[in-house]
């Protein structure tokens, strides 16, 4: 619940200093109704979730988009998001043999 709170407090002070209004949330934490639920109560917004189809549809594009990246060593993960020193191409390739 610690963890929950944290992360709940610290996306809805975010939220909270940029705007209010409503906020389309998407990916597979959404399917974390406490957090949800955490968030919500926290922040000025009201709080938009997509049917499942569109989340599903989200994270697999995203994926994609990720590995096709990491396939050509272009950088996918950016430091000004994660709080990761630098920029990097994150991720493993493993090739089948046949």
């Amino acid at each position: 619940r610690t963890c929950y709170e944290h992360f709940a407090l610290i996306i809805s002070d975010d939220l909270n200093a940029v705007s209010s209004g409503e906020v389309l949330f998407s990916g597979g934490g959404v399917y974390n109704n406490y957090l949800m639920l955490l968030i919500g109560q926290k922040s000025n917004h009201k709080i938009i979730i997509p049917n499942n189809q569109l989340i599903e549809f989200k994270e697999a594009l995203v994926f994609s988009l990720l590995g096709a990246l990491r396939l050509n060593n272009q950088i996918n993960c950016l430091a000004s998001v994660t709080g990761a020193d630098s920029d990097c191409s994150s991720g493993v390739i493993h090739y089948v043999r046949k």
